[in-house]
């Protein structure tokens, strides 16, 4: 009989945890797990999944109306008995906030439950406390909380306290796909004269991608020429703009919004960047060393597992200053920076779909067998 799981996320469409959702229910063996993945609002989920796996949602469309209605039904914990409401052996919130909270109020009691931590929680809010207070009863009624990195399982367990239920369980990522992805030919080609770097990341206050500009023009005013393609939207896209303009970098730096398939970018780019302030286990710089690149980033949580002490690609202070110079070694230094990509291309090799999402896998296994030996 298979195992049937609930995999429950506000939203499948766009990068991070949704991307990463996506990469492992495709890549699971459905001859063993009856998979359902479940969204609030209805979204092209069929389109999204593998043929195989079931696809569901809370509410048909986002209006004023639905929206009140979700807070309603959320506040009175009436979100799982009103939309979910089947008989599954594993449920599983699959991002912090709004589904931790729905899979807390499960009345499945039969169901085992695990909740995903992909990122820092404690630099992502700024009363500490108050957090812990209002989501330690959540996270109480979880049989484990998986952990992207280990730098998020300690930040987890300083919060809540050490418990044996917290995990560490690396993110599954499409390796061949990604690879396949990036010989698609580029609309814009790179400059052979100049060194062209990548970020790539939602235009967002954690991104900083304000630090990373702040750079790019300390390195310009010291007479580095290279170009710095950005990819994303978001809501600090006219912030932006604004330093772009106001610091005459429209030459050098390129804004180009969300791109559905950012690899072939990412595969001509000399090396990448992330400026970020905090991430949990980023899903760009494991993309880039996938694609045998190198990166420069500050020191935010889960790079030194993915870059180790510099060795893969450079990490740096959070300082602008820190974060200049660690570019500029790579702009300065090219035998510096083919020994990098050497290195990077090696790493990648260590992130394969196959061995991570069969990890996963032997976890769900794992649980429903401890699970049904106590009965």
């Amino acid at each position: 009989m298979k195992i049937k799981i609930l995999f429950y996320i506000d939203t499948l469409i766009g990068g991070g945890a949704e991307k990463v959702l996506r990469n492992l229910v495709n890549s699971m063996d459905l001859s063993k797990f009856d998979i359902t993945v479940q969204t609030t609002w209805q979204e092209n989920g069929k389109e999204l999944l593998a043929n195989g796996i079931n696809y569901k949602y809370c509410y048909k469309k986002r209006t004023p109306l639905s929206e009140i209605l979700f807070r309603v039904q959320a506040n009175a914990g009436l979100v799982y008995t009103s939309h979910i409401k089947d008989d599954y052996d594993i449920e599983v919130a699959y991002l912090e906030a709004a589904p931790t909270k729905l899979i807390a109020s499960s009345t499945n009691k039969k169901a085992k439950k695990l909740a995903w931590v992909h990122c820092d929680l404690a630099k992502n809010t700024s009363d500490i406390e108050s957090f812990v207070a209002k989501t330690k009863p959540w996270y109480d009624k979880f049989d484990k909380i998986v952990c992207v990195s280990e730098n998020v399982k300690n930040s987890f367990t300083e919060m809540f306290g050490n418990s044996p239920k917290v995990i560490t369980l690396y993110n599954s990522i499409d390796d061949a796909e990604i690879r396949t992805k990036a010989s698609e030919t580029l609309a814009k080609t790179f400059s052979d004269d100049k060194f062209t770097v990548v970020s790539l990341g939602r235009l967002m206050p954690q991104k900083n991608m304000l630090r990373l500009l702040r750079a790019t023009k300390m390195l310009l005013d010291k007479g580095n020429d290279f170009n710095l393609w950005i990819l994303g939207e978001g809501t600090e896209r006219p912030l932006l703009e604004k330093y772009i303009e106001e610091n005459n970098l429209a030459n050098n730096v390129t804004l180009f919004g969300f791109c559905d398939n950012p690899y072939p970018y990412i595969k001509a780019a000399d090396f990448c960047i992330c400026s970020s302030d905090y991430e949990g286990f980023s899903t760009f710089v494991t993309e880039s060393l996938i694609l045998g690149k190198t990166v420069v980033t500050t020191d935010c949580t889960g790079m030194r597992e993915l870059l180790g002490n510099s060795e893969y690609g450079i990490i740096t202070d959070f300082d602008d200053a820190s974060f200049a110079d660690g570019i500029e070694k790579f702009l300065k230094n090219p035998e510096l920076l083919k020994s990098y990509t050497a290195k990077a291309k090696l790493r990648g090799h260590d992130f394969s779909k196959k061995d991570l999402t069969e990890k996963t896998e032997s976890l769900f296994l794992e649980m429903l067998n401890k699970y049904q030996s106590v009965l």
